[in-house]
């Protein structure tokens, strides 16, 4: 377009069909100052471009084939917006816009898919949605579909309905992965989700989810919490991206939820997880499962005083490796608890077994990271409930999984049905049982056998 216009200085760019995005003026103008005239009417005037809309009258549509048969070229109205839109300069236009206030003309700029996210997103901030909701009236509702079209992006199927339905934007706050998109939502009525069932620890409207997604910014967080509102700080609260001194906040102003909730947030702060610890058991029983354990950490709980009660919580931690031997020997009932844990190495959980032998044995059964000796030892022992978690134990020697798999026994079978290390063979027998296919959907060496199937890839040498 730029060659044709240098070519044609002075020449007629003809608009056929409906134009949203400009006006006829605005049209006037640019096309006036690249050397062009505007038409969206054909008097016999030498036409150097043919501009197409996707929504033209048969009467138009046939001049339009007359002027292609008259050798005019032509663009989609697309490709010229494009073009159009190249030209703009956003500051001058943000600038024009802030001094005029002009909604009207915000809002046909928000419907140009050309803008670059960025340009965008600053149109998008200078809406005003007036008192009503994101979906309340036919503006409110134009400018959500244009936000809606830009950024939802599902990494699997894209239904085009789903552009209008009131749940896509939850969707686009707990996925974005940037701030700015984030930044723009927040400037939105506090659009809410309905739900089918009344969960108190599920968010419950666009700022709450917000309040959850890691790529919130730290302004963003500031604002969200002026809010003062509980629910709010309560998922800021378990969010990794909130920094200590908005940690330090929450905490002075938080009730027990939203501590509960900062006992889970995986970026927690020393000095804040030994103020927690002074807290009620609920609280330093959720700290104890779910806060990563350091050395230091650890000789503050020691240095608590707690019960053995809540002590044993942390042998449900899946963040204990680093302290994981200092654990051991602690208590009775916590070395029970570490018995299952997978974070024990090989080493650690024989070092129970000598100290505790037979006691342990149910939950010693049950850890992939057993030694494969000490999992014979227990098969032949031939308890039935120790027998069922050898069976279902990947690290158990595949002799043995093949014994239980002619055994037939269906007690055991479920156990093989869930264990990945179980042949093929054997799983794909337990499918013609209902319960144990259903316990199958948790073992990944039938799920990938299933998948194989479907793309073409089985073959027999799979057993």
């Amino acid at each position: 377009m730029e060659k044709l216009f240098k070519k044609n200085q002075g020449g007629t760019v003809l608009f056929l069909g409906r134009v949203t995005n400009f006006t006829p003026i605005e049209l006037s103008n640019f096309l006036e100052a690249q050397g062009m005239k505007y038409a969206d009417k054909y008097t016999g005037q030498e036409v150097v471009l043919l501009v197409l809309s996707s929504m033209m009258t048969p009467l138009e549509e046939e001049l339009s084939y007359d002027l292609y048969d008259m050798k005019v070229p032509d663009v989609k109205l697309a490709e010229f917006e494009n073009f159009y839109t190249s030209h703009i300069k956003p500051n001058t236009l943000l600038m024009s816009l802030k001094l005029s206030n002009d909604q009207e003309r915000l809002t046909r700029l928000l419907k140009n898919s050309s803008f670059p996210d960025d340009v965008y997103l600053k149109l998008f901030k200078m809406y005003n949605w007036g008192s009503e909701g994101v979906y309340e009236n036919d503006e409110n509702r134009d400018a959500t579909i244009t936000f809606v079209e830009r950024f939802y992006r599902p990494d699997g199927f894209r239904d085009p309905a789903m552009v209008y339905s009131p749940i896509t934007l939850s969707n686009i706050a707990r996925d974005a992965k940037t701030s700015d998109i984030l930044d723009a939502m927040l400037t939105m009525p506090n659009h809410e989700i309905k739900q089918s069932r009344k969960e108190d620890l599920r968010p419950k409207n666009l700022y709450e989810i917000v309040a959850l997604n890691p790529n919130v910014a730290p302004e963003n967080i500031r604002y969200l919490l002026s809010f003062n509102d509980d629910r709010i700080k309560s998922f800021l609260a378990c969010n990794s991206a909130i920094r200590v001194d908005a940690q330090e906040l929450i905490f002075k102003k938080s009730n027990v939820v939203t501590k509960i909730m900062l006992t889970q947030n995986s970026n927690l702060d020393d000095k804040l997880f030994i103020e927690l610890l002074k807290s009620d058991d609920e609280i330093v029983k959720s700290l104890l499962t779910f806060q990563k354990l350091t050395d230091l950490r650890l000789n503050s709980i020691l240095e608590s005083n707690l019960s053995e009660e809540v002590m044993k919580l942390m042998g449900e931690n899946q963040e204990i490796v680093d302290v994981a031997e200092k654990l051991i020997g602690l208590n009775k009932m916590l070395d029970h608890k570490l018995s299952s844990n997978k974070q024990l190495n090989s080493e650690q959980l024989s070092e129970l077994y000598k100290k505790y032998g037979d006691e342990f044995i149910l939950a010693l059964s049950t850890n992939p990271n057993l030694n494969p000796k000490l999992l014979e030892e227990f098969y032949v022992k031939g308890e039935e409930r120790v027998v069922v978690n050898v069976a279902s134990n990947p690290a158990t020697p595949q002799a043995i999984l093949d014994e239980l798999g002619k055994r037939n026994i269906h007690r055991y079978n479920r156990g093989l049905a869930v264990n990945p290390s179980v042949k093929l063979i054997y799983l794909e027998q337990f499918a013609l049982d209902s319960e144990l296919i259903m316990l199958m959907t948790q073992n990944q060496t039938y799920l990938d056998s299933i998948n194989s199937a479907h793309i073409g890839m089985r073959n027999d040498d799979r057993y």
